[in-house]
């Protein structure tokens, strides 16, 4: 448990690429898979294996470079052990270098393809991709309201919701419907209102201490926050005591959770990798 923030610091678990279909070339013979774009001249632990547990191999072109590894044609592809193998080969080489990873499924014919149709075309958008990503992390910070802290908060900064809230309370709701949607139009409102503040709060603590931020957009009233940050090296411990100390002013109404480091998920992606694996 780490101080401040209400819920688990996770330090190896991330998200995974989106799921994609194949891009097989044929139905029989093997083709090479494609787990992400790295530095050419990186080297790469020789004994780290992929899917199928296969040896991943580092085919380059230029200054950029594909971890690839063979893949059997006829086999399934899809499975979470897949997956999870995708996510580990991406994390590992994210340890030593920039990566871009591929999403789920892309494979071409042979290291000559992978060069002719990957690298060659898209060196320069990789290449920059890559510098704006280098020496960075990913962390992930989610938080919901605890239940009924939010609706409570609302009730009390509130009083036209309070008032109507309690009206309603000694009516029969069938009866009552307009009275009811209205209040639940105002409550959404006020909710919204307050993920907004709240919103604002981590940006004033937090976007000092990163280079980027992604933010996605609740899905749900009781989601508070949902966001990446992109954070060099050497601002990680001011980004994770700032991170601390948000947690410490949303105690007891918002549980926090901070994922990472992982490698640069949100903010890696280009054209060319969000668009190979279809």
């Amino acid at each position: 448990m780490s101080i401040g923030l209400r819920g688990t610091r996770i330090a190896s678990a991330s998200p995974l690429p989106r799921r994609g279909r194949s891009r097989r070339p044929g139905t029989s013979g093997s083709a090479l898979y494609v787990y992400g774009i790295i530095p050419a001249g990186v080297p790469v632990p020789g004994e780290l294996h992929g899917i199928g547990d296969a040896q991943v191999q580092v085919v380059a072109d230029g200054s950029v470079a594909a971890l690839t590894s063979q893949l059997s044609l006829s086999r399934p592809l899809g499975t979470g052990a897949d997956l999870r193998a995708h996510a580990r080969v991406v994390e590992t080489v994210h340890q030593s270098c920039a990566v871009l990873p591929m999403r789920f499924g892309g494979a071409l014919k042979n290291a000559g393809a992978v060069v002719a149709e990957l690298l060659e075309p898209n060196a320069d958008a990789f290449a920059s991709a890559l510098r704006r990503i280098a020496n960075h992390e990913q962390f992930v910070l989610r938080g919901r309201y605890l239940k009924g802290a939010a609706l409570a908060e609302v009730l009390a900064e509130d009083p036209q919701v309070a008032r109507l809230s309690a009206w309603l309370r000694e009516r029969d709701a069938d009866t009552h419907r307009l009275e009811a949607i209205r209040l639940g139009t105002l409550v959404a409102r006020a909710l919204e209102r307050k993920q907004q503040a709240d919103l604002a709060l981590m940006r004033e603590l937090l976007e000092p201490r990163v280079t980027a931020i992604s933010e996605r957009a609740p899905t749900s009233p009781e989601i508070a926050v949902d966001a990446a940050f992109l954070v060099d090296r050497p601002d990680r411990s001011a980004f994770e005591q700032a991170a601390e100390e948000l947690g410490m002013r949303w105690d007891n109404r918002i549980r926090l959770r901070l994922v990472g480091p992982l490698p640069a998920y949100d903010f890696a992606q280009t054209v060319e990798t969000e668009q190979w694996a279809c």
